[in-house]
This record gives structure tokens, sequence and C-alpha cells, in this order.
């Protein structure tokens, strides 16, 4: 990652921060945390609303990349319900924060194997939010397996 990039990305964390979208510390753009993430809408410490759930092999780059859900935002773009839900919370006093669910490791088995434990493992959270009522218009992406085993293929080449 050039200097440029860097400096780019925490331009972007700063403005999230100062809109009052709060990122996980361990959100770096040299983090590369692979799992499930979640939104959440939070007010006065006692009002917690999820309204999404998703996976990533990166999370950063999906929060900050081109084309992700806060890249987007902070450029004025909402085309997806995510982005919408954040500029309604936000206007209704709420902070965002983009939490880090649970993180899946690559095993390197086969790729079909780790996309399906990482769409596994999005699909578990999603579902428990769902039982608490939260998320309920939400459907699992599962596995996007054009992007995904791209991924794979990249972190283990021989198998």
């Amino acid at each position: 990652m050039t200097q440029r990039e860097e400096e780019e990305f925490s331009k972007r964390i700063k403005k999230a921060n100062e809109l009052g979208i709060k990122i996980p510390r361990e959100l770096t753009p040299k983090s590369c945390v692979r799992g499930v993430y979640g939104f959440f809408a939070v007010k006065n410490m006692n009002e917690e609303i999820p309204f999404y759930i998703g996976k990533s092999n990166n999370i950063f780059l999906r929060m900050f990349g081109k084309s992700s859900h806060l890249n987007d935002y902070l450029r004025d773009v909402r085309k997806t319900e995510v982005h919408c839900s954040i500029e309604k919370f936000l206007q209704d006093g709420y902070h965002i924060e983009i939490r880090i669910l649970k993180k899946v490791e690559y095993t390197g088995e086969h790729f079909e194997s780790d996309a399906n434990k990482l769409a596994l493992a999005e699909l578990k959270e999603l579902v428990e939010c769902q039982d608490k009522g939260f998320c309920l218009k939400q459907l699992s992406e599962a596995v996007k397996e054009k992007y995904e085993r791209i991924e794979w293929e990249t972190k283990f080449p021989n198998q």
C-alpha cells in the first residue's frame, strides 16, 4: 500500500468519526481482518439497534475501499439500504458503530470449504440477530464465488 493510499484511508476514517461513525481500532488499512461485521445504531448507551450484518475477506476494505459501505456514504452516495439506514439513524441522533462480530480464518483446505465457513458464520450471526427482531428484511448474501475464489486462490495457490 502506498503512502498516498494510507493517507486517503486516514482521511476517510477521520471523516467517518466526525460524522458519528465509530470504527474498531483493529480495523486499519493493513489489518486484513476476514470475518463477519455488523452495523449498529447506538443512542444513550442503552439503546442499540443492529441494522446490517455482512461478511468480507477484508472488512477494512469492505468499509473504506472503492464502492464500499462507508466510502460510498462519505461521498454522498445513497444507493443501498445500508446507506439509507446510516443516514436515517444519524439524523435521528444515533451514532453508528461498526463491529467485528466473528473472525473467520482461512483453513486452506478447499475454496468451497473456506468460502462456506465464512458464509455460515455470516448466516449464524444474521439468524441470531433476526431471532432478536432485527435485520428482518435482510437476506444472507452467502458466497460471491467469483471474488472469494480469486482471494482464496491467491492465499493458497497450490491447492
